[in-house]
């Protein structure tokens, strides 16, 4: 897989979506902001538990344990490829989430990127989005080796990415560019780790 190839067709997709985002942004809504209090619970906390440090590591640590428990070696490795594809696909993000310093719709910014400074900042790292690129990489390593697991985890991706933008903390771009970022870094280490079989 050419990451260059993935890298221009994340710029070409960023740009497409970029003049739309507001507008797409509001109109994929389910409730208006603040009306659905439940909704908004629930959106909050998908995105707390579809965080790296909540969600990709745990798991990875749950699968491998569960290999070391079964003296599995194939779990073993399912847990540690499921690691790198969640793991690898956050790292390429985020060396641009912390460099564009592109502003959250949550915060009461022009929409734009505001570069290096911002950047450090949580409500300038919106583009694109992390939450999306570590579900997404997890998901597709897991698609790859575990088909069963990897149907779990994609479903757990699509709630987590709705709930990002549910809570005005991504604009749909943000979201389509993490996902492709993700998907490509899990795709990459799913077929790199030379399962012979899938579970």
């Amino acid at each position: 897989m050419n990451v260059l190839a993935v890298l221009i067709a994340a710029v070409i997709l960023a740009l497409l979506l970029f003049p739309h985002d507001r507008a797409l942004l509001i109109r994929l809504h389910a409730w208006p902001v603040m009306q659905d209090v439940a909704v908004q619970k629930m959106a909050r906390a998908l995105g707390f538990w579809g965080d790296y440090p909540t969600y990709n590591l745990p798991l990875a640590l749950m699968i491998w344990g569960f290999g070391v428990w079964r003296k599995s070696r194939v779990w073993r490795r399912i847990g540690i490829v499921c690691l790198l594809g969640g793991t690898l696909a956050g790292l390429l993000d985020d060396c641009f989430r912390l460099t564009l310093g592109r502003a959250r719709p949550d915060a009461n910014m022009p929409d734009g990127f505001y570069g290096l400074p911002a950047a450090f900042r949580s409500s300038f790292q919106s583009f694109p989005s992390g939450h999306a690129a570590a579900v997404s990489g997890t998901a597709a390593a897991l698609l790859v080796i575990c088909r069963p697991l990897g149907w779990i985890a994609a479903g757990f991706a699509l709630l987590v990415i709705w709930a990002r933008m549910e809570i005005y903390r991504h604009y749909p771009s943000d979201i389509a560019v993490g996902a492709l970022v993700g998907i490509s870094m899990g795709l990459f280490v799913g077929y790199g780790a030379g399962f012979k079989r899938q579970i």
